[in-house]
């Protein structure tokens, strides 16, 4: 029985030093925690960075045009005209809109646009 207790108190005393011992006091004030993930210092002229800044547009150009060309704007189109017959043409601004939506904005992705310097705009609603 005696046993028990002193592993009962030892128990105590330590979770109590634990629990007090963690945080900050009362008047204390927490800073923001340090950033796990810091993101890294490129300078603007280093060299390479035109070059890699333009196979990524070219990489990004190969897959984003045809996808635009033969899938966003033909089903915006698609979608359009479905709406135009079942409203029998009486709300043309929604048909404007959907047709804009696929079919303008950005076709080309450009190395400014990977530098982040020039807006990628996927619909022309901007």
């Amino acid at each position: 029985m005696h046993r028990r207790v002193r592993g009962l108190l030892a128990v105590l005393v330590i979770g109590g030093i634990v629990l007090a011992g963690g945080g900050h006091g009362w008047a204390e004030q927490a800073g923001p925690p340090p950033d796990p993930w810091p993101l890294p210092t490129v300078a603007e002229d280093a060299p390479g960075r035109p070059l890699l800044a333009t196979v990524g547009a070219v990489v990004g150009s190969i897959f984003y045009i045809p996808f635009k060309a033969l899938g966003i704007c033909p089903g915006m189109a698609l979608a359009a005209g479905v709406h135009y017959a079942a409203t029998l043409g009486k709300d043309t601004p929604v048909d404007d809109y959907l047709l804009r939506a696929g079919c303008t904005g950005t076709h080309v992705i450009t190395p400014g646009m990977v530098q982040g310097r020039e807006e990628f705009r996927g619909s022309g609603l901007r």
